[in-house]
């Protein structure tokens, strides 16, 4: 039988982001999914690979991770540096009179 351990999830991501952030992992530039996973095993020491996924989710939709979508259908990601401002992506209608 499978037991599920219950995570905190912002406290993990919290340990995450200030290790990746000491380390500045952003330099590393954009690499694969499994890379990161094996980062966020070491720094949590979390062994289930569904709570890691999901942690990485979490991150990715916080956009902490940049997303770029590889040539053979599979995404790489770049830990973003935090000094740099979040870009909203949005459209901006320019009126001329």
């Amino acid at each position: 039988m499978v037991e599920l351990i219950k995570v905190n999830l912002e406290r993990e991501c919290e340990k995450i982001i200030n290790y990746l952030d000491k380390k500045k992992a952003w330099e590393l530039g954009f690499i694969r999914y499994n890379l990161f996973k094996r980062m966020i095993i070491h720094i949590t020491k979390i062994k289930s690979l569904y709570s890691v996924r999901k942690i990485f989710l979490h991150l990715v939709n916080d956009e902490i991770f940049l997303k770029k979508k590889n040539i053979v259908r599979s995404y790489l990601y770049m830990f973003r540096n935090p000094s740099t401002p979040k870009i909203n992506k949005g459209s901006v209608t320019i009126t001329f009179d």
